[in-house]
């Protein structure tokens, strides 16, 4: 049973959608351990892009806590690669049957995501062209990773 983690800057602060995360959670646990570290923004007491630089730097050493060189590392960014959710099922197949059997997401705060993450991960993967808040792109994650796990297993969920 491959195990995902999801860091992420920020907490979900809407209820509905805290909701909604916990109803996809559930379900999800039925094909994997999901486990979700929240993390607080870095304080950025000015917008130069040095303080933005340090905020990012000190944000990534949190997300970045607890991955082990064998893990893989999947992170969510504005411009990574886009995929379908059947190209997104087969990387999480593959995880579940060939290993890594941890598959970490890595979900950054408002300012972005720090080099080393990107560096970081085996993939840099884009939910939409469109940008949304972290909270809705933590609940697009959550389903598409429900999603995926019942394309996988051939439940009409998917259509």
């Amino acid at each position: 049973m491959v195990r995902l983690k999801i860091h992420a800057i920020g907490k979900i602060k809407e209820p509905f959608i805290r909701d909604a995360i916990a109803d996809y959670a559930k379900r999800i646990s039925t094909y994997s351990q999901l486990e979700c570290a929240e993390y607080p923004e870095a304080p950025v007491s000015d917008y130069h892009k040095t303080t933005i630089e340090l905020a990012l730097v000190t944000e990534g050493e949190r997300l970045c806590s607890g991955i082990d060189t064998h893990d893989y590392v999947i992170v969510l960014d504005l411009a990574g690669k886009q995929l379908s959710s059947k190209a997104f099922a087969d990387i999480i197949k593959r995880c579940e049957v060939e290993g890594p059997y941890q598959v970490f997401f890595i979900i950054g705060g408002p300012h972005g995501l720090s080099e080393d993450c990107r560096k970081r991960a085996d993939i840099v993967l884009s939910l939409s062209a469109m940008t949304f808040p972290h909270q809705i792109a933590r609940l697009l994650l959550y389903e598409q990773l429900y999603r995926a796990f019942t394309i996988n297993r051939g439940l009409p969920y998917h259509r």
